[in-house]
């Protein structure tokens, strides 16, 4: 054999092995799915100092094979600039963790049935303000490789948040809108979309909740439509924002989400593609012209109720209806005009006769 059939024959032995490793290290890091529904997603506490208080916590195995859960609780907070929760492990000087225990700390789910896990707070006549927890069921997968690569599959939600409020007397309850905007100014048809920003400048988790009013006058007495905001009372964390979206899509025609097989169609981007949907049984809902939106939020504040208010303009112009609209009108005036020119030269010629 030849030096270079030789040199051929060691380069494809090696590429075979590396496509081997490749592979098996692949079937290996998929792993198995778990998959699991716990309840509630979250839950707001009141609890006094020097007392304590018990709840519920419920995980569903939804996988085919019992499934062994480890209680864990770590602790949450605001992050980013949409203030949503990120859950990271407890600081060793932070003494709260110490006052959270699980009944069981572990146990067997056994699939499709709910399991219940007794979790109880004892607060310490010392504790202020809020606390904020993630107990997390974490699962244990028997014979798991020893590979690094090895991972698991968890596929819906194992952590759920608590927060505690001790109602001390030394909270700051104080929330402002820190943005209300609607995407565009101008919108050929319906949806219109509203980003609220609420920024909570207190030391304690809120709440606010309330509505969008939309009118064709500044006035939100006279109303046509009403959308709701935070309708699931998600908490606002303390020194941090939390963005709310809201859509009016009651119009006539409307853009939806593109559809096929029942899945949306994206484009290369990851953007939806959407289409207009003539649906004449709400053509009484034909939006033109300028309208207002009109914010309005509430919060509790020591029984309190404080309102925040805010508004904001834009218009609905349907331009391409319009431009065919003054098309048509323009070649029937013509028509019109050529129609009556030649019915007065005929006229003419009658007199003339």
């Amino acid at each position: 054999m030849s030096p270079r059939r030789v040199l051929y024959l060691v380069i494809w032995c090696v590429l075979f092995i590396i496509f081997f490793i490749s592979y098996k290290n692949s079937v290996i890091a998929a792993g198995p799915v778990i998959s699991v529904t716990t309840s509630p997603v979250s839950l707001d506490l009141p609890l006094q100092p020097g007392t304590s208080a018990t709840r519920t916590l419920q995980l569903k195995n939804n996988g085919t094979q019992p499934l062994q859960i480890t209680m864990k609780l770590e602790v949450f907070g605001p992050h980013g600039q949409n203030g949503e929760a990120a859950i990271s492990q407890p600081s060793p000087n932070d003494p709260s963790p110490s006052w959270v225990h699980f009944s069981p700390s572990s146990f067997i789910a056994q699939p499709g049935i709910w399991s219940s896990v007794q979790m109880t707070i004892q607060l310490p006549k010392s504790a202020s303000l809020g606390y904020y927890y993630a107990v997390i069921f974490k699962p244990t997968i028997p014979n798991q490789p020893s590979s690094s690569l090895a991972t698991n599959t968890i596929k819906g939600s194992n952590a759920i948040l608590v927060l505690v409020d001790t109602g001390s007397a030394n909270e700051s309850r104080q929330i402002q809108i820190a943005n209300f905007s609607a995407s565009k100014r101008v919108y050929e048809y319906l949806p219109a979309e509203f980003s609220v920003t609420i920024h909570n400048e207190g030391n304690i988790y809120l709440a606010p909740t309330g509505s969008i009013f939309i009118s064709r006058n500044s006035n939100p007495t006279h109303s046509i439509a009403s959308i709701n905001i935070n309708a699931s009372e998600a908490n606002v964390l303390p020194h941090s924002n939390r963005i709310f979206k809201a859509t009016w899509s009651d119009g006539f025609p409307v853009f939806q989400p593109k559809l096929l097989d029942g899945q949306p169609v994206v484009t290369a981007k990851g953007q939806p593609v959407e289409q207009l949907v003539w649906d004449y049984s709400h053509v009484k809902g034909f939006r033109i012209g300028k309208y207002y939106a009109q914010l309005t939020l509430v919060f509790s504040n020591n029984g309190k109720v404080i309102p925040l208010t805010g508004q904001v303009s834009f218009w609905v112009i349907p331009w391409k209806l319009l431009i065919v609209g003054i098309v048509i009108s323009v070649l029937l005036l013509i028509g019109l005009w050529v129609v009556c020119r030649s019915i007065l030269k005929k006229v003419k010629r009658l007199r003339k006769k």
